[in-house]
């Protein structure tokens, strides 16, 4: 009995290139950064979508410190745009590999960190194992109500697993990326 050569490349394991890995990780990094932007502006014009009945969605901005926090998150908002498209485009090489790899590292470790900082608040709240969760704050001084609907909590814990899943695909990335640097040889 003889094989055919596709029957040869069906038993063969499938396996993607580094590159190919890191393009899908940019991608689908990119996608998440765009939804996770267009939430932020919507929220900005005053859309309320995400966080249940809660009266307010952005807080005011009452003195320097918390303006000079509002523009240190819009630079992360313009690396986090760029990183992922600069791991797999051709313009990105100009960008240090060290320093593309550190972005996505940090990016990834920040937003793992704030995701999982918030489902785990919510667990602590909703056991009633620490009435003030992980911040010390009740209900009523962050979310405005001080019993909030279940349609406020799911909200608010959607909105920390899509943090988690941004950590989740910008540490993704960093590793992609570190596999396709090492397969072309190159380590700066």
């Amino acid at each position: 009995m003889t094989t055919t050569s596709s029957a040869k490349r069906t038993t063969q394991p499938i396996t993607s290139s580094p590159y190919t890995s890191l393009r899908n990780a940019g991608r689908a990094t990119f996608v998440w950064v765009v939804i996770f932007i267009a939430f932020h502006i919507y929220w900005a014009l005053g859309g309320h979508f995400g966080f249940g009945d809660a009266p307010t969605t952005i807080p005011p901005q009452r003195n320097l410190a918390a303006k000079i926090f509002s523009l240190i998150i819009l630079g992360m908002f313009i690396v986090g745009t760029i990183v992922p498209l600069a791991l797999y485009h051709n313009w990105g090489r100009r960008i240090p590999a060290w320093i593309l790899s550190w972005c996505c590292w940090i990016g990834g470790g920040l937003l793992s960190l704030r995701g999982l900082a918030g489902v785990l608040d919510s667990l602590l709240r909703g056991t009633g194992l620490m009435h003030q969760g992980l911040t010390g704050l009740s209900y009523e001084q962050e979310l405005g109500v001080a019993h909030p609907s279940a349609y406020t909590l799911i909200s608010g814990s959607a909105i920390d697993l899509y943090f988690a899943l941004g950590g989740v695909l910008f540490l993704w990335a960093a590793v992609a990326h570190g596999r396709s640097r090492r397969a072309r040889g190159t380590t700066v």
